[in-house]
């Protein structure tokens, strides 16, 4: 998909995009823990077809991301949300995994459909309610997976502290990026600047009542560094540098995002919000599993023939505090261009939704700041990065 090669009806636009607001995954606080994950998708799929003004019989694929496909996320989430969304029973529907990067993969896998002149018109996205289905349950690895990377490195949390130990990422450095993210996504939200990307979704509050939910909950304008340096580390009891404030929250939500070609979006009079120039996927050691953007977002720009330089906005999705400031500093980006709004260690990180969240939180950010060039990024579980690029459409 570089440049020199694309026509308008190779070349992948989105056209719309929204999410639900993040819940926790609480059973007894988070807002969607009386909603099923396949409701919430078929709200986000619903509104992002509606919106858009697409004629839903043009839609052939939904293809949607979750890591637990199973329960209210098995039987084909991505055909069952379609159904109930109420598109047309000729939109077909697959669902893929690749872990917490999924919906952005979904996103990717789109723009290869269209790039090759296969399926053209497609809703992407995913969704994931860790309260429901929990990320550690339910999951059976082979021991030999071990033999090529020791089970504690599967762990996340310890990946993170392994990041933090090498490279020298002090506790108060952590804590100051997870203070950061939360300021600017308190800002963001008494801004106004989610408004335009939150699908309304009715869920319950602490008492239970019945209430719309439109803002993100696990965003804390309250925070403070000495509320965070009061927290004991959750990985390495005593001695770890990794807290519950420097990791990214369980969370429920969804997010969808409509693709097509350029020309198909001028046949049909639709809008075009970015232009998708290109994506990249690789794989590095599990123990490493926070560095995968790196290598991501290299191999991306290489492909692009584009240069760090000519990127305005970054959505680095924020792990953990340690794993994202390695990629920032590694990758020479500037800080003041990542997540302007906030990223997941405040907004939250509901898996398999999380790339499709953090793809749409990009593409408004573009627009409302008149960036040209933007890159969602991701690390993912057992040792993958992911890469997207955009650029603005009109």
């Amino acid at each position: 998909m570089k440049p020199a090669s694309r026509t308008p009806e190779t070349t992948p636009v989105i056209v719309a995009c929204c999410r639900t607001a993040i819940g926790r995954s609480h059973p007894d606080r988070g807002v969607f823990r009386h909603v099923r994950g396949d409701e919430l998708a078929a709200a986000v799929i619903r509104t992002v077809v509606d919106s858009s003004g697409v004629d839903p019989n043009t839609i052939e694929d939904v293809v949607f991301g979750a890591t637990q496909q199973r329960g209210e996320q098995g039987g084909n989430v991505a055909r069952c949300a379609a159904l109930m969304a109420g598109l047309p029973f000729t939109a077909a529907g697959t669902s893929i995994n690749r872990l917490c990067g999924s919906s952005l993969q979904a996103l990717a896998q789109a723009c290869h459909a269209i790039a090759a002149g296969a399926e053209n018109v497609q809703v992407v996205g995913g969704v994931e309610h860790m309260h429901h289905l929990p990320m550690d349950s339910a999951i059976d690895i082979h021991p030999q997976v071990f033999a090529r990377s020791s089970r504690g490195m599967l762990s996340m949390g310890m990946t993170a502290e392994h990041l933090a130990a090498v490279h020298g990422i002090a506790r108060q450095k952590q804590e100051a990026f997870a203070l950061e993210s939360h300021q600017r996504a308190a800002a963001a939200t008494a801004a106004g600047l989610f408004a335009e990307e939150i699908v309304p979704v009715f869920g319950h509050d602490e008492a239970g009542g019945l209430v719309e939910v439109v803002a993100d909950q696990s965003i804390r304008p309250d925070t403070s560094l000495a509320a965070m340096a009061a927290l004991e580390p959750a990985f390495l009891p005593g001695v770890g540098t990794v807290t519950a404030a420097t990791s990214a929250p369980l969370s429920d939500g969804a997010a969808a995002l409509l693709v097509m070609s350029e020309a198909e979006a001028r046949r049909q009079g639709l809008a075009r919000l970015v232009r998708v120039l290109g994506t990249a996927v690789v794989g590095v050691p599990p123990a490493v599993m926070g560095t995968g953007p790196v290598p991501a977002v290299i191999k991306l720009l290489d492909r692009t023939g584009l240069a760090a330089s000519e990127i305005d906005l970054v959505e680095l999705n924020e792990a953990f505090a340690a794993q994202a400031i390695h990629c920032i500093e590694t990758l020479g980006l500037d800080g003041e261009r990542v997540n302007v709004h906030g990223g997941a260690l405040s907004i939250g990180h509901p898996l398999g939704a999380s790339g499709g969240r953090i793809a749409t939180t990009l593409v408004h950010a573009m627009r409302h700041r008149g960036a040209r060039l933007g890159i969602a990024t991701m690390c993912i579980g057992l040792g993958q990065g992911i890469a997207v690029v955009c650029e603005q459409a009109e």
